[in-house]
C-alpha cells in the first residue's frame, strides 16, 4: 500500500480542485450539500495516489468496504463558482472497524480555511452486510498516518473548528 516501506507516508494529503458550475446555487456559492462530494472525491484520489489504496479494488479483492456513518461540517468562508481550492485530508483516529477522517478546504494562496468536515466511516463485509474488522495491513497503515492515533480521543468537532479559527486569526 505504501510507495516505499522505509519512508513514512504523509499524514496530511492535499490536492487542488476547481469549483464547478453545476455544484453551485443561483448566487454562485458552492451548495452546502456538495461540499461532502468534494471532500470524498479528494480523499479517494489521495488514498489511491499516496497510499496505493484503491477503495473499489479493495472491495473487489476482499469483499469489504467503508460506508459513511456520520458527517459533521462547518462552513467558515464562502466558496464560489470557478474558485480553485486546496482540499487537505487526514486520518484523525481509527479503531478495528471505524475511521474518522478530517477534511479542510483552503484558499491555496492565503491558507484561509473555508470549511472543515469530520467524516466517520464503518468498515463492513459487503457480502454479509455486517461490521467487519480491518485487516492487519490496514491497521499498520493507520498506525503510521493517524494524527490522533488508535482509539477514539475525547475531542469534539466544535473544539477543532475553534482551534482552526484561532490559528487563522493568529496568522
Amino acid at each position: 500500500m505504501q510507495e516505499n516501506p522505509t519512508t513514512p507516508p504523509k499524514l496530511y494529503l492535499e490536492s487542488p480542485t476547481r469549483i464547478r458550475f453545476e455544484d453551485c446555487d443561483p448566487f454562485g456559492h458552492l451548495n452546502n450539500g456538495r461540499y461532502i462530494d468534494y471532500f470524498l472525491n479528494a480523499r479517494e484520489d489521495q488514498l489511491r495516489d499516496h497510499y496505493q489504496l484503491d477503495i473499489y479494488q479493495h472491495m473487489q479483492r476482499v469483499g469489504k468496504a467503508w460506508v459513511a456513518a456520520s458527517n459533521q461540517i462547518s462552513y467558515l468562508r464562502e466558496v464560489k463558482y470557478n474558485e480553485e481550492v486546496t482540499v487537505r485530508t487526514s486520518l484523525r483516529w481509527f479503531t478495528d472497524s471505524d475511521l474518522l477522517t478530517e477534511g479542510i478546504m483552503l484558499n491555496p494562496e492565503t491558507q484561509e480555511v473555508k470549511s472543515v468536515i469530520w467524516m466517520r466511516f464503518v468498515y463492513i463485509d459487503v457480502r454479509k452486510g455486517a461490521k467487519a474488522v480491518h485487516e492487519d495491513s490496514l491497521m499498520d497503515l493507520y498506525r503510521s498516518v493517524a494524527t490522533d492515533g488508535e482509539g477514539k480521543p475525547n475531542v469534539y468537532f466544535e473544539e477543532r473548528v475553534r482551534e482552526l479559527r484561532a490559528a487563522a486569526a493568529g496568522a
